[in-house]
Protein backbone atom coordinates (compact mmCIF):
# COMPACT_ATOMS: atom_id res chain seq x y z
CA UNK A 1 0.00 0.00 0.00
CA UNK A 2 1.41 3.11 -1.01
CA UNK A 3 0.84 6.36 1.53
CA UNK A 4 -1.77 7.88 -0.94
CA UNK A 5 -3.97 5.06 -0.60
CA UNK A 6 -3.30 4.76 3.11
CA UNK A 7 -4.54 8.70 3.53
CA UNK A 8 -7.69 7.31 1.68
CA UNK A 9 -8.42 4.46 3.93
CA UNK A 10 -7.76 6.49 6.94
CA UNK A 11 -11.67 7.35 7.07
CA UNK A 12 -12.68 4.02 8.11
CA UNK A 13 -10.01 3.84 10.58
CA UNK A 14 -11.82 5.01 13.63
CA UNK A 15 -14.65 2.64 12.94
CA UNK A 16 -12.86 -0.18 12.56
CA UNK A 17 -10.72 0.87 15.90
CA UNK A 18 -14.05 1.38 18.02
CA UNK A 19 -15.31 -2.16 16.90
CA UNK A 20 -12.23 -3.54 17.88
CA UNK A 21 -11.94 -1.60 21.19
CA UNK A 22 -15.34 -2.71 21.88
CA UNK A 23 -14.20 -6.64 21.53
CA UNK A 24 -11.01 -6.30 23.52
CA UNK A 25 -13.31 -4.86 25.90
CA UNK A 26 -16.07 -7.28 26.07
CA UNK A 27 -13.03 -10.23 25.76
CA UNK A 28 -11.21 -8.68 28.92
CA UNK A 29 -13.68 -7.25 31.07
CA UNK A 30 -14.81 -8.94 34.36
CA UNK A 31 -17.97 -6.58 35.00
CA UNK A 32 -20.14 -7.15 32.16
CA UNK A 33 -23.28 -4.57 32.88
CA UNK A 34 -25.45 -7.04 30.40
CA UNK A 35 -25.20 -9.64 33.11
CA UNK A 36 -27.52 -9.57 36.09
CA UNK A 37 -26.36 -12.06 38.99
CA UNK A 38 -28.28 -12.94 41.76
CA UNK A 39 -26.45 -10.78 44.94
CA UNK A 40 -26.55 -12.81 48.25
CA UNK A 41 -26.27 -11.75 52.24
CA UNK A 42 -24.31 -13.87 54.11
CA UNK A 43 -25.25 -16.23 51.73
CA UNK A 44 -28.76 -16.40 50.94
CA UNK A 45 -30.39 -14.25 48.17
CA UNK A 46 -34.02 -14.42 46.52
CA UNK A 47 -35.42 -13.00 43.33
CA UNK A 48 -38.29 -13.22 40.67
CA UNK A 49 -37.10 -13.68 37.16
CA UNK A 50 -38.20 -14.50 33.56
CA UNK A 51 -36.73 -16.80 31.30
CA UNK A 52 -37.12 -15.39 27.58
CA UNK A 53 -37.31 -16.37 24.31
CA UNK A 54 -35.26 -16.07 21.52
CA UNK A 55 -33.96 -12.30 20.79
CA UNK A 56 -35.24 -11.13 16.87
CA UNK A 57 -33.76 -12.72 14.76
CA UNK A 58 -32.64 -15.68 16.51
CA UNK A 59 -33.63 -19.38 16.94
CA UNK A 60 -31.94 -19.99 20.90
CA UNK A 61 -33.48 -19.08 23.89
CA UNK A 62 -30.24 -20.19 25.66
CA UNK A 63 -26.48 -21.16 24.39
CA UNK A 64 -24.88 -23.96 25.96
CA UNK A 65 -20.97 -23.27 26.40
CA UNK A 66 -17.79 -24.54 28.47
CA UNK A 67 -15.94 -22.57 30.54
CA UNK A 68 -12.04 -23.42 32.71
CA UNK A 69 -12.57 -21.86 36.03
CA UNK A 70 -9.82 -22.75 38.92
CA UNK A 71 -7.20 -21.20 40.64
CA UNK A 72 -3.27 -22.14 39.67
CA UNK A 73 -0.18 -21.74 41.63
CA UNK A 74 0.32 -18.73 40.11
CA UNK A 75 -3.09 -17.31 39.73
CA UNK A 76 -6.95 -17.70 38.40
CA UNK A 77 -7.62 -19.05 35.12
CA UNK A 78 -11.10 -18.16 34.08
CA UNK A 79 -12.04 -18.64 30.04
CA UNK A 80 -14.00 -19.93 28.43
CA UNK A 81 -13.16 -23.32 26.60
CA UNK A 82 -13.24 -23.22 22.58
CA UNK A 83 -14.16 -27.18 22.87
CA UNK A 84 -17.68 -25.30 22.99
CA UNK A 85 -17.41 -24.25 19.17
CA UNK A 86 -15.33 -27.14 18.15
CA UNK A 87 -11.78 -26.14 18.64
CA UNK A 88 -9.10 -28.15 20.59
CA UNK A 89 -8.32 -26.78 23.93
CA UNK A 90 -4.98 -26.53 25.61
CA UNK A 91 -6.34 -27.06 29.63
CA UNK A 92 -8.54 -30.43 27.87
CA UNK A 93 -5.36 -31.60 26.85
CA UNK A 94 -3.49 -30.74 29.47
CA UNK A 95 -6.20 -32.85 31.51
CA UNK A 96 -5.76 -35.69 29.31
CA UNK A 97 -2.28 -35.88 30.34
CA UNK A 98 -2.68 -36.32 33.91
CA UNK A 99 -5.35 -38.67 33.53
CA UNK A 100 -2.74 -40.32 30.83
CA UNK A 101 -0.37 -40.71 33.71
CA UNK A 102 -2.81 -42.01 36.16
CA UNK A 103 -2.50 -41.67 40.29
CA UNK A 104 -4.83 -39.72 42.70
CA UNK A 105 -3.11 -36.65 42.49
CA UNK A 106 -3.57 -36.42 38.95
CA UNK A 107 -7.00 -37.41 38.84
CA UNK A 108 -7.91 -35.01 41.83
CA UNK A 109 -6.19 -31.77 39.63
CA UNK A 110 -7.75 -33.23 36.13
CA UNK A 111 -11.10 -32.88 38.06
CA UNK A 112 -10.32 -29.53 39.79
CA UNK A 113 -9.38 -27.57 36.64
CA UNK A 114 -12.33 -29.41 33.94
CA UNK A 115 -14.28 -27.52 31.83
CA UNK A 116 -18.07 -26.65 33.44
CA UNK A 117 -21.13 -26.18 31.73
CA UNK A 118 -22.93 -22.86 31.45
CA UNK A 119 -25.71 -21.17 29.85
CA UNK A 120 -26.94 -18.13 28.90
CA UNK A 121 -30.31 -17.29 28.41
CA UNK A 122 -31.88 -13.39 27.95
CA UNK A 123 -33.91 -12.71 31.38
CA UNK A 124 -36.01 -10.07 32.83
CA UNK A 125 -35.96 -9.19 36.28
CA UNK A 126 -39.38 -8.88 37.71
CA UNK A 127 -37.84 -8.97 41.24
CA UNK A 128 -34.57 -7.82 42.80
CA UNK A 129 -35.06 -7.11 46.68
CA UNK A 130 -31.60 -6.07 46.70
CA UNK A 131 -31.24 -4.17 43.61
CA UNK A 132 -34.48 -2.94 42.99
CA UNK A 133 -33.75 -0.60 39.61
CA UNK A 134 -32.82 -3.35 37.70
CA UNK A 135 -36.78 -4.42 38.41
CA UNK A 136 -38.13 -4.06 34.48
CA UNK A 137 -35.11 -4.92 32.81
CA UNK A 138 -34.01 -7.05 30.42
CA UNK A 139 -30.20 -8.99 31.59
CA UNK A 140 -28.10 -11.64 30.11
CA UNK A 141 -28.04 -14.51 32.69
CA UNK A 142 -25.70 -17.04 33.11
CA UNK A 143 -26.47 -20.34 35.02
CA UNK A 144 -25.32 -23.68 35.18
CA UNK A 145 -27.00 -27.53 35.33
CA UNK A 146 -28.66 -27.34 38.34
CA UNK A 147 -30.75 -24.19 37.39
CA UNK A 148 -31.38 -25.67 34.15
CA UNK A 149 -33.09 -28.88 35.67
CA UNK A 150 -35.90 -26.61 36.62
CA UNK A 151 -36.17 -25.69 33.27
CA UNK A 152 -36.13 -29.16 32.02
CA UNK A 153 -38.59 -30.74 34.80
CA UNK A 154 -40.76 -27.77 33.78
CA UNK A 155 -40.73 -28.61 29.89
CA UNK A 156 -40.61 -31.85 30.19
CA UNK A 157 -42.32 -33.46 34.00
CA UNK A 158 -41.34 -36.32 35.34
CA UNK A 159 -43.71 -39.34 35.75
CA UNK A 160 -45.68 -38.94 38.93
CA UNK A 161 -44.24 -40.95 41.56
CA UNK A 162 -47.83 -42.14 42.72
CA UNK A 163 -51.07 -43.78 41.43
CA UNK A 164 -52.70 -41.15 43.29
CA UNK A 165 -50.46 -38.19 41.60
CA UNK A 166 -51.70 -35.96 38.39
CA UNK A 167 -49.48 -36.15 36.34
CA UNK A 168 -47.95 -32.28 35.92
CA UNK A 169 -48.91 -30.28 32.44
CA UNK A 170 -46.22 -29.27 30.20
CA UNK A 171 -45.08 -25.33 30.14
CA UNK A 172 -42.68 -23.74 28.01
CA UNK A 173 -41.31 -21.48 30.41
CA UNK A 174 -39.89 -18.77 27.89
CA UNK A 175 -42.83 -17.98 26.33
CA UNK A 176 -44.03 -14.32 26.29
CA UNK A 177 -48.01 -15.28 26.68
CA UNK A 178 -48.17 -18.79 29.12
CA UNK A 179 -44.59 -19.02 30.37
CA UNK A 180 -43.80 -18.68 34.06
CA UNK A 181 -41.73 -16.44 36.73
CA UNK A 182 -38.97 -17.76 38.31
CA UNK A 183 -38.13 -17.54 42.01
CA UNK A 184 -34.39 -17.94 42.00
CA UNK A 185 -33.58 -18.87 46.23
CA UNK A 186 -29.71 -19.24 46.68
CA UNK A 187 -28.19 -20.31 49.49
CA UNK A 188 -25.57 -21.50 50.54
CA UNK A 189 -25.11 -25.31 52.46
CA UNK A 190 -22.23 -27.24 54.07
CA UNK A 191 -20.15 -24.32 52.01
CA UNK A 192 -21.90 -24.85 48.80
CA UNK A 193 -23.94 -22.91 47.09
CA UNK A 194 -27.39 -24.23 45.94
CA UNK A 195 -30.45 -23.28 44.62
CA UNK A 196 -32.63 -26.31 45.20
CA UNK A 197 -35.45 -23.91 46.78
CA UNK A 198 -36.03 -22.15 43.98
CA UNK A 199 -39.49 -22.85 41.60
CA UNK A 200 -41.37 -21.73 38.88
CA UNK A 201 -44.60 -20.29 39.72
CA UNK A 202 -48.13 -20.52 37.67
CA UNK A 203 -48.26 -19.55 34.25
CA UNK A 204 -48.68 -16.18 33.66
CA UNK A 205 -48.93 -13.50 30.89
CA UNK A 206 -45.20 -11.45 30.68
CA UNK A 207 -47.17 -7.92 30.43
CA UNK A 208 -50.69 -6.70 29.86
CA UNK A 209 -50.06 -5.25 26.49
CA UNK A 210 -48.82 -6.59 23.48
CA UNK A 211 -46.32 -3.22 22.98
CA UNK A 212 -44.65 -3.76 26.60
CA UNK A 213 -44.08 -7.37 25.47
CA UNK A 214 -42.52 -5.97 22.30
CA UNK A 215 -40.50 -3.55 24.06
CA UNK A 216 -39.42 -6.69 25.96
CA UNK A 217 -38.50 -8.81 23.08
CA UNK A 218 -37.04 -6.02 20.70
CA UNK A 219 -34.74 -4.96 24.35
CA UNK A 220 -32.93 -8.50 24.13
CA UNK A 221 -29.46 -9.05 24.11
CA UNK A 222 -28.36 -11.51 20.86
CA UNK A 223 -26.95 -14.76 21.98
CA UNK A 224 -25.20 -15.26 18.46
CA UNK A 225 -21.55 -13.83 20.28
CA UNK A 226 -21.46 -17.05 22.28
CA UNK A 227 -21.62 -19.08 19.16
CA UNK A 228 -19.10 -17.34 17.89
CA UNK A 229 -15.36 -18.46 17.50
CA UNK A 230 -14.25 -15.01 18.50
CA UNK A 231 -15.51 -15.51 21.76
CA UNK A 232 -13.33 -17.86 22.71
CA UNK A 233 -9.12 -17.57 22.90
CA UNK A 234 -7.24 -18.82 20.47
CA UNK A 235 -5.43 -22.27 21.50
CA UNK A 236 -2.04 -20.19 21.81
CA UNK A 237 -3.45 -17.49 23.78
CA UNK A 238 -5.08 -20.18 26.20
CA UNK A 239 -1.66 -21.99 26.19
CA UNK A 240 0.36 -19.16 27.29
CA UNK A 241 -2.09 -18.14 30.32
CA UNK A 242 -2.22 -21.84 31.15
CA UNK A 243 1.26 -22.02 31.32
CA UNK A 244 0.94 -18.41 33.13
CA UNK A 245 -1.34 -20.09 35.74
CA UNK A 246 0.52 -23.04 36.05
CA UNK A 247 4.27 -22.42 35.49
CA UNK A 248 4.54 -18.77 36.38
CA UNK A 249 5.66 -18.11 32.41
CA UNK A 250 3.72 -17.57 29.46
CA UNK A 251 6.57 -19.15 27.16
CA UNK A 252 4.92 -21.88 25.62
CA UNK A 253 5.68 -25.98 26.46
CA UNK A 254 5.77 -28.49 24.59
CA UNK A 255 2.31 -29.77 22.93
CA UNK A 256 0.58 -32.83 24.49
CA UNK A 257 0.39 -35.55 22.24
CA UNK A 258 -3.33 -36.78 23.69
CA UNK A 259 -5.96 -36.32 21.36
CA UNK A 260 -9.17 -34.15 22.64
CA UNK A 261 -11.45 -35.50 20.59
CA UNK A 262 -12.04 -37.83 23.32
CA UNK A 263 -11.69 -35.12 26.08
CA UNK A 264 -15.12 -35.32 27.80
CA UNK A 265 -15.08 -39.02 28.51
CA UNK A 266 -11.79 -39.17 29.69
CA UNK A 267 -11.99 -35.47 32.25
CA UNK A 268 -15.53 -36.83 32.95
CA UNK A 269 -15.41 -40.25 33.18
CA UNK A 270 -18.89 -41.57 33.50
CA UNK A 271 -21.08 -38.72 33.26
CA UNK A 272 -24.27 -38.74 34.25
CA UNK A 273 -26.72 -37.62 31.44
CA UNK A 274 -30.35 -36.82 32.27
CA UNK A 275 -33.13 -36.86 29.78
CA UNK A 276 -33.54 -34.55 27.37
CA UNK A 277 -37.15 -33.02 27.50
CA UNK A 278 -39.81 -31.81 24.82
CA UNK A 279 -40.46 -28.26 24.76
CA UNK A 280 -43.13 -26.54 22.78
CA UNK A 281 -40.99 -24.84 20.59
CA UNK A 282 -38.61 -27.00 18.08
CA UNK A 283 -35.98 -24.37 18.88
CA UNK A 284 -35.18 -25.93 22.53
CA UNK A 285 -32.32 -28.36 22.07
CA UNK A 286 -31.89 -31.26 24.82
CA UNK A 287 -28.46 -30.59 26.87
CA UNK A 288 -26.29 -32.58 28.94
CA UNK A 289 -26.50 -31.39 33.05
CA UNK A 290 -23.24 -31.85 35.13
CA UNK A 291 -22.71 -30.65 38.23
CA UNK A 292 -23.69 -26.84 38.91
CA UNK A 293 -20.17 -24.86 39.47
CA UNK A 294 -21.29 -21.31 39.81
CA UNK A 295 -17.53 -19.43 40.12
CA UNK A 296 -18.56 -16.08 38.15
CA UNK A 297 -17.54 -13.99 41.18
CA UNK A 298 -14.15 -15.35 40.84
CA UNK A 299 -13.77 -13.30 37.91
CA UNK A 300 -13.19 -10.00 39.67
CA UNK A 301 -10.01 -12.48 41.43
CA UNK A 302 -8.84 -13.22 37.98
CA UNK A 303 -8.44 -9.98 36.92
CA UNK A 304 -6.28 -8.83 39.63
Amino acid sequence: MDFKTALKSRTSRLSSMQAKLEKEAKASSYDDTRFWRLEAKDGVGSAIIRFLPPPPNEEDEFVKYFRHEFKGPHGWLIDNCPTSVGKDCPVCQANNDLWSQGGSENEDLARMRKRKIKYVSNILVVQDGANPANEGKVFLFQYGPKIFEFIQEKINPPAPEFDDMKPEEPVYVFDFLEGCNFRLRMRREKGYITYDKSSFDTPTQLADSDDEMESIWRSQHSLAEFKSEDYYKSFDDLKKRLDAVTMGTSKTSQNSNADDSTENDEETPKAKKTPAFVAKSNRVTPPVAEEDDELSFFEKLASE
